[in-house]
């Protein structure tokens, strides 16, 4: 075999050797997103109920005096301004409920 055959069979080599590796790594990649995903979405309602957990373990139920109405107050570390929202008063248990000391 001349030098040339011995060169372009090499180079050859080289290509194959770098188009397999090339396609083994898409599809090593394409299957890990798709596990990835499947694990990601199977997680989703314990993700959902421990964010409801600590969103309502945080709300402060808020009373005004001057008004008799009660609020649902929540600030989160991650918010920009709170949330605050009028609810009924009969629907907050009393150890809930903070009534604010304002003058009228």
């Amino acid at each position: 075999m001349t030098k040339f055959y011995q060169g372009l069979l090499g180079a050859l080599s080289s290509i194959l050797f770098t188009v397999l590796v090339v396609v083994l790594v898409y599809f090593g990649v394409k299957y890990s997103d798709g596990k990835a995903a499947r694990v990601e979405e199977s997680m989703r309602p314990q993700r959902l109920q421990e964010h409801a957990d600590a969103v309502v373990g945080e709300i402060e139920y808020i009373k005004d005096p001057r008004t008799g109405i009660c609020f649902a107050y929540y600030w989160s570390d991650n918010a920009r301004a709170p949330s605050l929202t009028a609810v009924p008063s009969e629907a907050i248990p009393s150890e809930l409920l903070t009534v604010a000391k304002v003058g009228k």
